[in-house]
């Protein structure tokens, strides 16, 4: 049969919910392994992580539990797997990735970034630009003042995610479902306060240049609206010596399995289709 496909949530910390979509592939022929990152949803939840379990505010831990879950499903002998990420997980896929794991066959990465710096600075500059001048201007007093805890930051915040995080309107169950098992503390403390802002462990973060070490097809979808510019996630594509062409999925924002999941999945699966032939060659 077609190799597993291996799915990593978003946030960090988001759960794997919102991603649920991806099962569609289930019809060519590949299973679909999600999971809960330690910390968020289904897994044990850890209310205080910087005083319980700090490591979960660290992106090598997520490398070794990813590892861990591919040899206990035993996954890194036989055949192999796919490996898909989306946002935050896009992060850990490369990380991953870097280690040369025994197995992984490709990467999918939805909603990518090589570059922290790049992604909030083109993320102003591509995607926020595009709001009214007055709007733009209350996010960046609320951004200096880090006033995120109030009212104008919350009603600015769900504005811009219905343009650039997920456009489908009415939203489905699974994306609540997600929202229900974040675990905040995780978030902020990898991220920052917000989608539209960076700070915590990632706000440095850059593999772009040790990407130039890797071997494997890699897939980089892009959503027309997504919080991750078109310059962002083609700078994934050009750091990678065996990415395809960037893939830019229409009418979709970030979360873009849940506003086109068919046209997403569509192109995942000949994607694998191609790499499984090749490797059959």
């Amino acid at each position: 049969g077609r190799r597993p496909v291996v799915a990593l949530h978003g946030g960090p910390a988001f759960t794997h919910n919102y991603i649920l979509p991806l099962q569609l592939l289930a019809d060519s022929g590949h299973a679909v392994i999600f999971y809960d990152q330690a910390g968020c949803g289904e897994s044990t939840f850890v209310k205080d992580p910087s005083k319980d379990a700090p490591w979960l505010l660290t992106i090598p831990y997520y490398v070794e539990e990813l590892s861990r879950v591919t040899a206990t499903l035993g996954l890194d002998c036989g055949s192999g797997y796919h490996l898909y990420g989306s946002s935050w997980g896009t992060v850990l896929a490369q990380e991953f990735a870097a280690t040369k794991p025994f197995g992984l066959c490709s990467l999918i990465l939805d909603g990518a970034l090589c570059d922290a710096q790049v992604y909030i600075k083109t993320q102003w500059r591509d995607r926020i630009s595009t709001m009214p001048t007055y709007t733009q201007r209350l996010l960046r007093h609320l951004e200096d003042t880090k006033a995120y805890d109030t009212a104008a930051y919350r009603v600015l915040e769900a504005a811009l995610g219905l343009h650039f995080t997920t456009r489908l309107v009415p939203r489905p169950a699974c994306w609540y479902a997600a929202l229900n098992g974040l675990n905040q503390a995780i978030y902020v403390g990898m991220q920052g306060a917000s989608e539209f802002t960076l700070g915590g462990q990632l706000e440095h973060w850059s593999i772009t240049e040790r990407n130039a070490q890797l071997r494997v097809p890699t897939l980089v979808l892009a959503g027309e609206f997504d919080t991750m510019s078109q310059e962002c996630q083609q700078l994934v594509v050009d750091s990678i010596p065996t990415a395809w062409p960037l893939v830019t999925i229409p009418r979709a924002a970030h979360c873009k399995l849940i506003d086109e999941p068919q046209l997403c999945v569509e192109a995942i699966a000949r994607f694998l289709f191609a790499i499984e032939q090749l490797a059959q060659a």
